[in-house]
């Protein structure tokens, strides 16, 4: 059975819960109380919270269609596409912890132009700065 199969399957609740626990670990890093989009989820309606963060993380964002580096950075093309900063900020840090490198974040960044122009771009490269300036990863091209 393949790995798509078994998604769709043979996940019983515990195992998805673990997926899920395991998937969201190496991208936001070790659970925060009342921090990220799932305890804002959370605050209006638990259940519902679970659910979606079975789906996203747990199915969606555990496959292995794309590795976890090129699904962030997709992640992060669409977010500063739409303009979605604080979010945007949460999948920076994410492509960061699985593997992509500053440059290839704001490489997709400005390619973000290309179809969103260029104030998409400008406030999604802020968004990486100040991501990387709270990691203490910030430096200046060329220093």
């Amino acid at each position: 059975m393949d790995e798509r199969e078994l998604h769709e399957n043979e996940l019983d609740k515990n195992e998805l819960a673990k997926l899920t626990q395991r998937t969201a670990e190496k991208l936001f890093g070790p659970p925060q109380d009342g921090v990220g989009p799932f305890a804002l989820w959370r605050e209006f309606d638990p259940e519902l919270a679970k659910q979606l963060s079975l789906f996203f993380t747990g199915r969606l964002y555990s496959r292995e269609v794309l590795s976890q580096k090129q699904r962030e950075l997709c992640a992060v093309a669409a977010l500063a596409a739409t303009g979605a900063q604080p979010e945007l900020g949460v999948h920076c840090r994410a492509a960061l912890n699985v593997g992509a490198t500053r440059e290839e974040v704001a490489e997709v960044l400005f390619q973000v132009c290309t179809y969103a122009g260029l104030p998409a771009t400008i406030e999604g490269l802020r968004t990486l700065k100040q991501v990387l300036q709270e990691r203490g990863e910030w430096r200046p091209a060329g220093s």
